[in-house]
């Protein structure tokens, strides 16, 4: 531990030096008239007690300190967001659907995941998006701020360029990510949302590619320590609306919905309950159906995880200095109540001066009162003498 010195405050070295030029030209100053021989008693005391104090405040402003290693305890959640965006989760199901004032299914998945973010304020957040492909959108940080921005600003994908998809899809970057996280980070805790309505449009490609590649959900459990997955629909499914970047549409016009290619009517997406479920079975974690209807499992019921024992294990290092001013400032106390003594007892001295100076009563001997030529004091012996 080695002791080094770095100025507390601003201004650094500069306002350092400047200070101890003005000491220096104070005790200078003083030392004239208090380190002269004909000095009253006590001078030199004086000026020697005024150095001592100067010093003091000049090591102090230089910041004595050592260097020192703190932790404090820190967040290990890690949780991984996988968000469906595909054309089917824009269907008009979500708490009775925008004519009944409801929403669509996304609406639903904004508010779970800010649910989520809330509950883990501390956490670092991933977010993988699943449309035509899976894109990490977010790599793990816990800027919750990014995470607020992502979740405002979630859309479906934009219809024309909809290409089918699967939860599959999202293995390979989902297992990059636990696999990096559980090499690198083993004591953090990994939580994995889902959100999708699990309705498979690819025709089987995900999941031909993932099986190939030797990727699964059961694969995954191991490595976490919770999430869910949360599906969204009703039973009887909606419509859903298209959705083109940059084009907006009148308010009282009629909107275009996504239609089925063999009908040529409106499709209707009805969440595939199954492959939800399969999907939180191999992952090992729950699975809940949201409609956005009072009959929904709140919140709570997938973000109650105890974090007690994962704070206690999480530590984040950092370096700083200790500064030793403290008992420097005791020294400093000190001398300035010795100072302020001695500037009592020189004012009670001075004020004794004043009052027997002139004005005052001046002790001495009574100096008689004057008496008539000729007359004779209480001795008997003639003033100024007899003719």
């Amino acid at each position: 531990m080695s002791l080094s010195f770095e100025p507390m405050f601003a201004g650094g070295w500069l306002l350092v030096v400047l200070v101890v030029v003005l000491l220096a030209a104070a005790l200078a100053w003083s030392g004239q008239r208090l380190l002269r021989r004909d000095a009253r008693p006590g001078a030199r005391r004086t000026w020697w007690r005024r150095t001592a104090l100067a010093v003091v405040t000049a090591v102090i402003m230089a910041g004595p300190s050592v260097p020192a290693t703190q932790a404090r305890p820190v967040s290990n959640i890690e949780i991984y967001m996988v968000v469906d965006r595909t054309g089917s989760m824009a269907a008009e199901d979500w708490n009775g659907g925008p004519d009944n004032g409801g929403g669509i299914r996304l609406d639903g998945v904004r508010q779970d995941m800010a649910a989520i973010r809330d509950a883990f304020p501390a956490a670092r957040f991933s977010i993988i998006s699943l449309d035509s492909a899976a894109a990490r959108e977010l790599p793990l940080t816990n800027d919750i701020n990014a995470v607020s921005s992502w979740i405002n600003s979630l859309q479906q994908e934009p219809t024309d360029r909809s290409d089918g998809s699967s939860l599959e899809r999202a293995l390979p970057s989902l297992t990059q990510d636990l696999r990096a996280s559980s090499e690198n980070t083993p004591e953090a805790a990994r939580l994995v949302y889902i959100f999708s309505d699990g309705e498979p449009t690819d025709g089987g490609g995900g999941a031909s590619d993932a099986k190939a590649a030797g990727l699964s959900w059961e694969n995954l459990s191991s490595m976490l320590s919770g999430g869910a997955v949360l599906g969204y629909g009703t039973p009887e499914g909606a419509r859903m609306r298209e959705f083109t970047v940059g084009r907006t549409t009148a308010p009282d016009a009629e909107p275009a919905y996504i239609t089925d290619p063999d009908t040529g009517e409106p499709a209707v997406s009805v969440p595939d309950t199954d492959e939800l479920q399969s999907v939180a079975s191999g992952l090992g974690v729950p699975y809940f159906q949201r409609t956005g209807g009072d009959d929904d499992a709140p919140t709570k019921d997938f973000t109650d995880v105890d974090v007690t024992e994962v704070f206690s294990e999480g530590r984040e290092h950092f370096n700083r200095r200790t500064y030793l001013t403290w008992p420097l400032g005791a020294v400093a106390s000190l001398l300035l109540v010795w100072e302020l003594m001695a500037l009592i007892g020189a004012d009670r001295a001075a004020a004794r001066l004043t009052r027997s100076g002139p004005g005052g009563a001046v002790p001495g001997p009574a100096i008689p009162a004057s008496r008539p030529r000729g007359t004779v004091p209480a001795s008997g012996a003639p003033m100024g003498g007899a003719r």
